[in-house]
C-alpha cells in the first residue's frame, strides 16, 4: 500500500539538520524554491567551509589553487507535464562564486532566461573538477584532468594528470604535488569503479591506485587496438575503455606534440576565441574489461552498447540509457573535436560536437541536438544562447 507522506508536517528542529546534508548551491535553491515555509527554514546558501586549497604542478610555494566543481544533471519533466515529453534532457552546472550551466560535453556556457529548479526531477550523472587560481582568474594551466578521491580516504584529496601525461596526487593544503612513478607511461585518463580508483594509459594497460603505498599496479594487459587516446568510463559496474583513432594527420601532431598559439590569451584573442579546429577523429572502438582472477584482467572489444549512450566530454564521462533522452539513439558515442585539449582552455575553446554510432561506424557534427538543455521551444523556453 502506497504511503502519501506530508513532509510540511515534520518538526522545525529538523530542517536545520536537512540543511546541513545540502552542500551543493543547486540542492539549496532547489529547497528554498518549494514554499515561503521552507525557504525561511534555511538561509541563502554559503558554503560552510572555505573551498579545498591544492598546489598546482609548476608551483613550489605551496598550494596556489582551490577546486571548484561540475555536475552533470539530467533533467526528466514530471509525469504530469503537458504535453508529455518523450524524454529528458542533459546539462552541467558549474558551481564557483555563482552558479553557470553550461553544455555537458563542450562546456559551453548556456545563457538561458528559463530554468525553474521545480519544473524537473533532477538526477545525477557525475561531477568533474577542475582547479582556479587563488590570485587571479580563469582555470590553472598544466592539468588535463582532476578528480576528487573516495572521502573515505580521509580528508579531501585529489588525482591529477599532467599535460604531459603524468599522475599527481595532493591532500588539500599540501605544499606540492606528489607523483607517481609510471615507468614512461603515459596517462591518458583516471576514473573510478565500484570505489576503486585507476588509471589507464596510452597503450591501454589499467591500474590500480593503491594510496597506502603510493603505488600504481598493473592489472590488465594493454588494449590490442592502436588508437591516439584512451578514455576511462564505468557504467552499470563495469569498467570500459573507449580507444579514440585520429586521422594521419592528427596522429602525426600527436606524436611530435601540438604547439600552442599563446596570443589567444591577449585582449583580441580572447575576444575572437580560440577555434578548435575541423573533424580529426575517424573511428571509435570500445572495450569492457573482463576482470581475472589472480592474473591480469583482458580487454573483450564491444560491438554494440544496446541501448546505452557514451559521453566523452574533455573533463569528464558518463553513460545514459537512450530511453532517458528525446531523440536519442543508442549504441553511440558523443563527443567533440577537443584532443588532449588543456583544461584551462574549456574557458576559451569553442568545440564542435559529434555523434558516432558504433553499429554503422558513421560519424555525424551535431549541428543541433534535442538531448542538451535547453529544450526545444515548444517546452516552454524562449530564449537562450551559448558563449
Amino acid at each position: 500500500m502506497d504511503i502519501t507522506v506530508d513532509w510540511s508536517n515534520l518538526p522545525v528542529e529538523l530542517w536545520p539538520l536537512i540543511g546541513e546534508k545540502l552542500k551543493l548551491r543547486i540542492e539549496f535553491l532547489r529547497f528554498r524554491s518549494v514554499c515561503n515555509p521552507w525557504r525561511s527554514y534555511l538561509p541563502p546558501f554559503h558554503p560552510s567551509t572555505p573551498p579545498p586549497k591544492f598546489p598546482l604542478p609548476s608551483a613550489s610555494d605551496g598550494p596556489t589553487s582551490f577546486l571548484s566543481q561540475n555536475t552533470v544533471f539530467l533533467l526528466r519533466p514530471p509525469a504530469t507535464s503537458s504535453p508529455p515529453s518523450s524524454g529528458g534532457w542533459l546539462v552541467k552546472v558549474e558551481e564557483c562564486d555563482r552558479m553557470l550551466l553550461r553544455n555537458p560535453i563542450t562546456s559551453r556556457r548556456i545563457r538561458s532566461e528559463c530554468f525553474n529548479l521545480l519544473e524537473f526531477d533532477m538526477i545525477e550523472l557525475g561531477k568533474s573538477y577542475f582547479l582556479r587560481y587563488i590570485h587571479g582568474s580563469g582555470s590553472a594551466f598544466g592539468l588535463k584532468k582532476v578528480v576528487v578521491m573516495p572521502f573515505e580516504i580521509g580528508e579531501c584529496a585529489i588525482l591529477v594528470i599532467s599535460d604531459k601525461g603524468n599522475l599527481g596526487y595532493a591532500r588539500s593544503g599540501d605544499q606540492k604535488l606528489r607523483w607517481f612513478s609510471h615507468e614512461g607511461s603515459v596517462i591518458d585518463d583516471v576514473g573510478f569503479c565500484k570505489g576503486q580508483s585507476y588509471v589507464v594509459d596510452s597503450l591501454g594497460c589499467v591500474f590500480r591506485i593503491t594510496m597506502s603505498s603510493h603505488e600504481m599496479v598493473k592489472i590488465s594487459s594493454k588494449v590490442v587496438g592502436l588508437g591516439g587516446r584512451k578514455h576511462l568510463v564505468e557504467s552499470c559496474g563495469e569498467l570500459y575503455v573507449v580507444d579514440r583513432y585520429f586521422d594521419e594527420e592528427q596522429s602525426k601532431q600527436e606524436r611530435n606534440g601540438l604547439e600552442l598559439d599563446l596570443r589567444i590569451f591577449g585582449r583580441r584573442g580572447r575576444h575572437r576565441r580560440f577555434q578548435s579546429g575541423e573533424l580529426k577523429v575517424v573511428d571509435f572502438k570500445v572495450y569492457k574489461l573482463e576482470w581475472g582472477d589472480g592474473e591480469l584482467s583482458r580487454w573483450v572489444e564491444v560491438n554494440s552498447l544496446g541501448d546505452q549512450v557514451l559521453f566523452l566530454a574533455n573533463d569528464c564521462s558518463f553513460t545514459v540509457s537512450a530511453q532517458e533522452l528525446a531523440g536519442c539513439k543508442g549504441n553511440c558515442v558523443y563527443f567533440t573535436d577537443e584532443n588532449h585539449v588543456n583544461l584551462a582552455l574549456r574557458e576559451v575553446t569553442r568545440p564542435e560536437s559529434f555523434v558516432f554510432d558504433l553499429e554503422d561506424r558513421s560519424i555525424q557534427k551535431l549541428e543541433s541536438s534535442h538531448i542538451f538543455w535547453p529544450p526545444p521551444i515548444e517546452f516552454g523556453c524562449t530564449s537562450s544562447s551559448l558563449d
